[in-house]
């Protein structure tokens, strides 16, 4: 399975830090965000991994190099201007191939687990499989609601982790001459058609969007080295 990493955002959340240091490489502790998601994918089996960029791009580029390192190859898709999540993932269709494929925000923090529990649980019918989590502060309203395995829109709603399994035929009904989409426009489709699939993860999950998640986020994994084993 091949994977692609999303990775062109601006952090305009991040404040200042972000002006020069892309947010894909800002660091937990002693490892940035975008090879934490790297070297989870490849413990996983991912081969070859697609990653799109745009803001500081040659930074993160010479940061990462082709994935000798990580044992995989790496494929770089560069942006003029950010394309948002479903045009950077659509640009680069022929270069994710015809199987299903993973999906990553490069500042989401989550454990290897999730990644195997979506291996696990996705089915070659589905059309896609996000992994979904419960509500944290910044988003309390959630994405989507989770009912017999399927994403709705119900009232019980979930947020989406930033993590998935898409398929190639997703995006089957996109306008080509669009080029510039979020990845909403398609999962809202179907869901409307009632094709997509959830799964609930109850782990420790952390969307580094801002200054104070990146602080909660080592906060938690400082905790953990010091808990006794």
């Amino acid at each position: 399975m091949k994977a692609m990493i999303l990775a062109a955002g601006f952090g305009t959340r991040m404040g200042p830090i972000t002006k020069l240091v892309p947010k894909p490489l800002i660091k937990i502790n002693d490892k940035t965000l975008l090879e934490e998601n790297i070297e989870k994918l490849a413990s996983i089996g991912v081969k070859e991994i697609i990653i799109n960029v745009s803001w500081l791009a040659d930074k993160i580029i010479k940061r990462v190099g082709d994935g000798k390192s990580f044992g995989i190859k790496i494929l770089w898709s560069k942006e003029d201007q950010p394309l948002d999540t479903g045009g950077g993932i659509y640009n680069v269709l022929p270069l994710l191939g015809e199987e299903p494929f993973f999906v990553a925000n490069a500042d989401v923090w989550v454990h290897t687990d999730a990644y195997k529990g979506l291996l696990d649980y996705y089915q070659s019918d589905m059309k896609g499989l996000l992994l979904l989590v419960k509500n944290p502060q910044h988003n309390k309203d959630g994405d989507f609601s989770l009912n017999d395995g399927l994403v709705g829109f119900g009232p019980s709603k979930l947020t989406f982790s930033g993590l998935s399994i898409l398929s190639k035929s997703l995006f089957e009904h996109h306008n080509s001459s669009v080029a510039k989409f979020s990845l909403k426009n398609i999962f809202d489709f179907w869901i409307n058609e009632k094709k997509l699939s959830g799964l609930l993860y109850h782990g420790y999950w952390n969307d580094v969007g801002t200054p104070d998640r990146r602080e909660m986020l080592e906060e938690y994994l400082n905790s953990r080295s010091r808990s006794p084993t």
